[in-house]
């Protein structure tokens, strides 16, 4: 009943998107992938929202309808999107990309359906991924209350945005019925014409309920009557994870939940800079990834994604650059120079996390199997054979990682470049779930891609080329392109 009424919404909308509206947007694309391995190469595969075919050597055809905000009406506002994607061939199937309704009410946005965002405070266009919410997979369906933009708190230079939201997992490999709860908040320091502003967040999701769809031997005591918590009780520590304040039932409910945290907690605390001058804005960033207590008191402190990002005011053919450099390595398996200097003990002692894993969700920080978070998380099932492991519920079994990613954009004419490069040093992962001993052995690799969009006045369209390649020891070498004709209205 969902895609019908998404594929009927996109019918009749675009017919509104013909009256050249400014409010309306059509996009129409057909392309076709293409492959040396099969698969395609590890920068087309990721960050496209999870909108890509199985395999590469096929045909794809998307469509796009999109209604902005009115912006003649100050105060209640509506808009609604939606994507339909046609595979062909002989792994044929279609697609719901995207498909959502938004309303604005003063400052506050109510949001439901598939849509796609990036949160997390990194560049929204070339980072390689907010390390905890990025562009990486299919949107989850949810609903969402928030205030999306910088609103004033009190002072001028104070302002603060934020949102609150319920998602559903649906039936995934390992789990089904399961749920998402996500919330952010985010204060900004200075004006909004201020050539300096800093900000700082925090995000917290959690993977919680649900039925497992494995079974466990009887002295095990990872769900109760087959099933994962999901009553309100529940839902008050998924909401407000400290125990102490939430001990009162524990007896209720199985010992892992009880000695842990109800659900699977992941999370990050972003802080920035954002630099506005005369020919150039720069923004400057680290997302410092949780998924225990290590980071609060700063055990962990080094791990996250370090970013830096200008973009030129000027004609020149730079548009932007971006240089990220991520690192995993801790975990908890060592106390963090800042913390060493502030004085600051492990009250985690061996308690190592194991990011994007999880002990009762196998599934792991992923959605259809393909992770939620930084791309550079990558699941097992798309590395080298021999660098898997004989365990699937480990999701990731390579999550030590120490990645730089470097993309820049490029403006000539009518023609516009988008490259990026990443090389990665892979150390595997706790408790031998990676390749090796993690202190005398890593795996390389490293992988290119160009896209090149050329737009063609008789044709009133866009012909984009996209080229991508892959060398090293963690995924097959591989080199991949996609061409497409795309139109917009």
């Amino acid at each position: 009943m969902l895609k019908k009424i998404s594929i009927l919404l996109l019918l009749c909308t675009s017919l509104f998107a013909q009256k050249k509206s400014s409010n309306y947007h059509y996009r129409f694309e057909v392309g076709s992938y293409f492959s040396i391995y099969g698969k395609l190469p590890f920068w087309q595969a990721n960050n496209q929202w999870g909108a890509i075919p199985d395999k590469a050597n096929t045909l794809v055809v998307k469509q796009r309808i999109q209604k902005d905000y009115d912006s003649t009406s100050r105060f209640f506002k509506v808009g609604f999107g939606g994507e339909v994607m046609s595979v062909l061939g002989n792994q044929a199937k279609i697609m719901l990309p995207e498909y959502y309704i938004n309303s604005k009410l003063g400052i506050f946005e109510i949001c439901a359906g598939r849509k796609r965002e990036v949160i997390g405070f990194v560049d929204s266009t070339l980072s390689s991924g907010s390390i905890t919410w990025s562009s990486n997979a299919l949107p989850l369906p949810k609903v969402q209350i928030g205030i999306p933009n910088y609103t004033r708190l009190i002072f001028n230079w104070l302002s603060f945005k934020g949102m609150y939201a319920h998602g559903w997992f649906g039936n995934q490999t390992f789990v089904k019925n399961y749920f998402l709860h996500q919330k952010t908040l985010f204060i900004r320091l200075g004006k909004p014409n201020s050539k300096l502003k800093l900000h700082g967040g925090i995000i917290h999701n959690v993977q919680w309920g649900g039925t497992p769809k494995y079974e466990l031997p009887p002295s095990e005591d990872r769900f109760l009557n087959g099933k994962f918590p999901a009553d309100f009780y529940t839902y008050g520590n998924v909401v407000i994870p400290f125990k102490k304040l939430w001990n009162s039932k524990d007896s209720l409910y199985n010992a892992f939940e009880t000695a842990n945290r109800f659900g699977n907690h992941v999370g990050s605390i972003d802080l920035g800079a954002d630099i506005d001058l005369p020919k150039a804005r720069i923004l400057v960033y680290k997302q410092s990834i949780f998924d225990d207590g290590e980071l609060f008191n700063l055990v962990n402190a080094d791990d996250g994604l370090y970013g830096f990002s200008i973009t030129s005011k000027n004609k020149s053919p730079f548009k932007k650059v971006v240089f990220e450099y991520l690192f995993t390595k801790n975990q908890g398996d060592y106390v963090a120079g800042l913390a060493r200097l502030l004085n600051f003990t492990d009250r985690h002692p061996n308690n190592n996390n194991f990011y994007f894993n999880h002990a009762q969700y196998y599934d792991g920080w992923s959605y259809n199997r393909r992770t939620i978070g930084t791309p550079f998380m990558t699941p097992q099932e798309n590395i080298r054979n021999e660098n898997r492991i004989d365990n699937s519920s480990v999701f990731v079994n390579n999550n030590k990682i120490v990645a730089f990613y470097g993309a820049i954009l490029n403006q000539i004419g009518k023609i516009g470049l988008v490259n990026r490069f990443s090389y990665s040093r892979n150390f595997g992962a706790f408790n031998n779930w990676g390749i090796e001993d993690l202190n005398k052995l890593f795996v390389t690799q490293a992988s290119y891609s160009m896209m090149g969009v050329f737009y063609v006045p008789k044709l009133k369209a866009d012909i984009c080329i996209n080229i991508g390649i892959d060398h090293g020891d963690l995924v097959k070498d591989n080199f991949g392109a996609y061409l497409s004709y795309v139109r917009k209205w």
